[in-house]
C-alpha cells in the first residue's frame, strides 16, 4: 500500500467541548496531540450538536443531531473540502435515529476516506446494531477500537475481517506532577477514593457508597470523592432524580462525612489535581459491555491503582493494575479496597504498574499511531484510484 508523503487535511465528526461529553473530550485531546505532533495540515472538527446550540469559534459547520437531513448536507460541505481523510468518532447515543442510524447518511455520500473509531462494541446485539455497524465498517477504511476484546467482538458477531480492524489504546495526558497536592485540597488527613465523569446511574455509585459502610469503623478517615456533574442527557431526562438518590443515601447511612460530591465539570488541570491527592480509583460500573473507559485511563496515566468490575474493558486493562469486584456487589468493592489499603506490597505494584501503562498510552503516541491509519487510509484511497484508471485505460 502506498503511504502519502506530507500533512493531511484531516476532518473529525464527533461531538467535541463545550459540549460535556467523553467522545468530545477524546476528540479533543486527539486533535490536540496530532497538532503538538505537527501530523496535520490541519483538523477540520464537524461537532455533532444538539438542541443547545453551543458557540463552536473557527468551526464552520456543525451537523444537528436530530435532523436527517443535516448529515446529508454535511456530507456536501465535507466533500467540497480539501479533507484528505475522515475521522468518525462513533458512539450510538450521539448520532440521530433509531440506534444512531442517521450516521449512515453522511458515511454513504462522503467522497474521501474515512476510518471510524467505535468506543461502543456490543456483544450480541440486536439484528439493527448489527447491520449498521457492518455498512458502518465495510464503508470504512480501517476501524479502531481501543482493545482487543473489542475487536474480537467486531470479528465474532459482527463478521468484520480481522484485517480491517486496528487496535489503538484510549489516550492519557500525564499529570503535571505537584507535590502536597492533598494539602493544597485540604485532604492531607484523609485516605481518598474517587469516581470522576459524567454523573448517571450506569456508573454504580451507589455501591460504592454502601461499601463505605462497612469499611468507616476501621478506617474513619476514608473520604469518597464523586467528581463531576450529571450528564446533560440524564439531566434532560430526569433533573438531578440520581445524584439526589446518592445524597439521600449518604445520609441515610450517616456517611456525610466520608462521601463528598464535587459537582462540577472540571478542567482537565484541577482534575488533574483531584486525582493526584486518590489513593484508590473506583469504577463501579453496572454495565458489562464497556469496552472504552477514559476515566480509567486517565486514573492510571496518575499511577492510582483501580477497583473496578469486570466489564470488558477492565478485564484486559486492568490486569495486575487493579482488583475487580463483582457487579452491583457493595461488600466485594469493600473487599477490594480492603486488600489494597491493607497491603502495601500489592499496592506499590498496582500503582508502579497502573503508571507505566499510563505513559504507553499518551496522547502523542496515540496521535503518531493514528497518523499511521490515516495515511494507509489515503493510500488505500490512491490505490484504488490508480487501478480504476489503469483498467479503464
Amino acid at each position: 500500500m502506498t503511504i502519502t508523503n506530507g500533512k493531511p487535511s484531516i476532518a473529525f465528526v464527533s461531538t467535541y467541548p463545550p459540549r460535556e461529553c467523553g467522545i468530545a473530550t477524546f476528540t479533543r485531546d486527539l486533535t490536540r496531540a496530532m497538532t503538538m505532533r505537527d501530523l496535520t495540515r490541519r483538523n477540520l472538527i464537524v461537532p455533532i450538536e444538539n438542541d443547545e446550540r453551543r458557540s463552536y469559534p473557527g468551526i464552520p459547520y456543525t451537523i444537528n443531531q436530530h435532523e436527517k437531513g443535516s448529515y446529508r448536507l454535511a456530507s456536501e460541505f465535507l466533500n467540497g473540502s480539501d479533507v484528505d481523510v475522515l475521522s468518525l468518532q462513533h458512539e450510538f447515543g450521539i448520532f440521530g435515529g433509531d440506534c444512531g442510524e442517521y450516521v449512515l447518511d453522511l458515511c454513504r455520500s462522503l467522497k474521501m476516506p474515512f476510518v471510524t473509531t467505535f468506543h461502543t462494541v456490543l456483544r450480541k446485539p440486536t439484528e439493527k446494531v448489527r447491520r449498521i455497524v457492518r455498512e458502518i465498517s465495510l464503508m470504512s477504511s480501517r476501524v479502531v477500537v481501543t482493545i482487543e476484546s473489542a475487536a474480537k467482538i467486531l470479528t465474532e458477531d459482527f463478521r468484520i475481517k480481522p484485517d480491517k480492524i486496528v487496535v489503538i489504546h484510549h489516550g492519557a495526558s500525564p499529570p503535571d506532577r505537584q507535590r502536597y497536592v492533598k494539602r493544597q485540597l485540604g485532604l492531607q488527613k484523609r485516605t481518598v477514593l474517587a469516581t470522576h465523569g459524567l454523573i448517571s446511574s450506569s456508573k454504580g455509585i451507589e455501591f460504592a457508597i454502601k461499601a463505605l459502610s462497612s469499611l468507616v469503623d476501621a478506617r474513619p478517615n476514608l473520604l469518597y470523592l464523586v467528581i463531576g456533574e450529571t450528564h446533560p442527557e440524564v439531566r434532560k431526562s430526569e433533573g438531578e432524580a440520581y445524584r439526589n438518590r446518592l445524597i439521600a443515601l449518604t445520609q441515610d447511612l450517616q456517611l456525610t462525612k466520608n462521601v463528598r460530591f464535587v459537582n462540577q465539570f472540571l478542567r482537565d488541570d484541577d482534575l488533574s489535581l483531584y486525582l493526584q491527592a486518590v489513593d484508590i480509583y473506583l469504577a463501579p460500573y453496572l454495565s458489562k459491555d464497556q469496552v472504552s473507559s477514559g476515566t480509567i485511563t486517565l486514573a492510571l496515566s496518575h499511577g492510582k491503582a483501580v477497583v473496578s468490575t469486570p466489564t470488558i474493558f477492565a478485564k484486559e486493562i486492568l490486569y495486575d493494575r487493579g482488583l475487580l469486584c463483582k457487579f452491583a456487589n457493595a461488600p466485594s468493592i469493600a473487599d477490594c479496597v480492603r486488600k489494597i489499603l491493607k497491603d502495601s506490597n500489592l499496592r506499590h505494584r498496582l500503582e508502579a504498574n497502573a503508571l507505566s501503562y499510563g505513559q504507553s498510552v499518551g496522547w502523542t503516541r496515540v496521535a503518531d499511531e493514528y497518523d499511521h491509519v490515516f495515511r494507509f487510509a489515503i493510500g488505500d484511497r490512491q490505490t484504488i484510484a490508480k487501478v480504476a484508471t489503469i483498467s479503464e485505460a
